[in-house]
Order: C-alpha cells, then structure tokens, then sequence
C-alpha cells in the first residue's frame, strides 16, 4: 500500500469519527440558593393552604350540624318536651314513636301492631340503601315495605319483631279546635313532643291542618289525640310567601284514609 494510500485512509477515519458522548452532555447549572428557598416556600404555602381549606370545610359542616341541633327551634322544642316529662300518657305513646333512616332521609314512624307493623310516610322510606327502624330502646332492625302510596305519602313497613307497644287508630274524626300532640324526631333530635290545635279538615283532597310546628325529620309522626290516639300522620308543612303573614301550619293524612289504604293488613 502506498503512503498517499494510507495518508487519505487516515484523513477519513478523522473525518468521520464520531465524537465522543461526553461532548453532548452540558454542564447543569447550579440552582442559586434564594430561588431554591423561595420554591420551597411556595410549595409549603401550597400544602398549607389546602390543609386550611379542608379543615374549614370540616368545621362548617360540625358547626351547621350543632346550630341545627342547638338552635332557637330545637331548644323551644327540647322545653315543650320537657313538661310532659310526668305525663303518663305521653310517655307510654312515646314507647312507640321510631326512627327511620335510609341513605336519603330521616323521619319518624309508629308502631301500630305488636308484631312489627309501622306507619310512616312515602317519601320517607323512598330511597336508596337498607331501611333501618330504630326502636326508643336503642334496638334496631331492617324494615320491609309491605305497601306504600305515593299519592297520599303513606307507608306500611314491617319489622321482624313481637310484642312491641303500638298505638291504636282513632275511630272518629277530628273535631275542629281539639287539643292535640305531635311526637318525632325533628331537627336530628328524638322522642320530640310539642302540641297544637286541629285548624281544619279540608273537603275533596282530606288533608288535617295542625298548628303543631313542623320540622325536617317530623315525616311520619302521628298526630295524638289528648286520649293518645292517632287521629294523622304527619306528611308536611305549608310555606307561606315571603310578605304574607300567615304562619306555618302541619299538614296530616286523616286517619280515617289511613284505615281505607291499609285496612286488610292493619287488622291480621
């Protein structure tokens, strides 16, 4: 091989060498300290402020459930409860008011038979999830729906138990300015007495009007009478406008519909 030969070998080994990988990599310039600090400091302010923001909202859904409980309405209703406290009747009709709840709602029942039968409101059983009845006594079961009417909001339930105290149904109407008593659980409280006066009972759509207050969670009570019969069950309240100076007023399903819907299996 000639020199020329190997020299022009050479200049294309030269020329064609890759270069190494070193020569690619740049050098990573050092952060300066402040920058690294003040980063520091926003990232801290960041998980900072999500932290505040989460425990606020906790401590507004602690306090609007404590002013529910502690409001004007539930202390007047805590004090009206309290002076039936020796009433015999009172007491022994209470023994008979329930708890209802499901994922959706919160009312009120009573039982009607010694073997489990409870009366309560359509809208109040109507959701999702297992219907759970708990008894004054702390006992609780899962209840049945055994029929139900929407257009009149009434409910017939079951629960697997026997020899529960129950209230028995009036068999007259109610009478225009008579003297009765609403026991429920209104505003996330329990076993809630307060009375009232029968307004009226209308024509055509039957609906008993009662000056008793009504709150959230008094669905389903039954409307006593001063011998502790039920003469209603509780369903709702009216709403009067925002410049009209009527006040609020409960709204019951007669008793005497309540006979017509369930009547067959109310008396087994």
């Amino acid at each position: 091989m000639s020199r020329h030969q190997d020299e022009q070998d050479e200049l294309k080994k030269e020329e064609y060498e890759e270069p190494p990988l070193e020569d690619f990599l740049f050098e990573e310039e050092e952060e300066d300290p402040v920058q690294e600090e003040q980063k520091k400091k926003r990232r801290r302010f960041i998980i900072r402020s999500i932290a505040i923001g989460i425990s606020l909202l906790l401590i507004v859904n602690v306090l609007s459930i404590w002013l529910n409980v502690f409001s004007l309405d539930s202390i007047k209703l805590l004090r009206g409860t309290e002076q039936y406290s020796e009433d015999e009747m009172v007491q022994e009709s209470m023994d008979s008011v329930v708890l209802i709840q499901n994922q959706q709602s919160r009312g009120t029942g009573f039982v009607v038979h010694s073997d489990g039968l409870i009366i309560s409101n359509d809208h109040v059983v109507d959701g999702a999830g297992p219907l759970a009845v708990t008894l004054p006594s702390g006992e609780q079961y899962v209840a049945t729906i055994l029929d139900s009417d929407e257009e009149l909001d009434l409910a017939l339930l079951e629960i697997d138990a026997n020899d529960l105290p129950y209230l028995s149904l009036s068999e007259r109407e109610a009478d225009r300015e008579e003297r009765i008593l609403v026991i429920g659980n209104p505003l996330l409280q329990q076993q809630i007495v307060n009375e009232g006066t029968v307004l009226e009972q209308t024509e055509g759509f039957e609906v008993l009007r009662i000056s008793a207050p009504i709150y959230g969670g008094h669905s389903g009570s039954p409307v006593l009478t001063e011998d502790g019969e039920v003469m209603g069950v509780v369903y709702a309240r009216t709403v009067p406008g925002l410049f009209e100076n009527e006040p609020s007023r409960g709204l019951a399903v007669p008793i005497e519909k309540v006979k017509e819907r369930f009547g067959d299996q109310l008396n087994r």
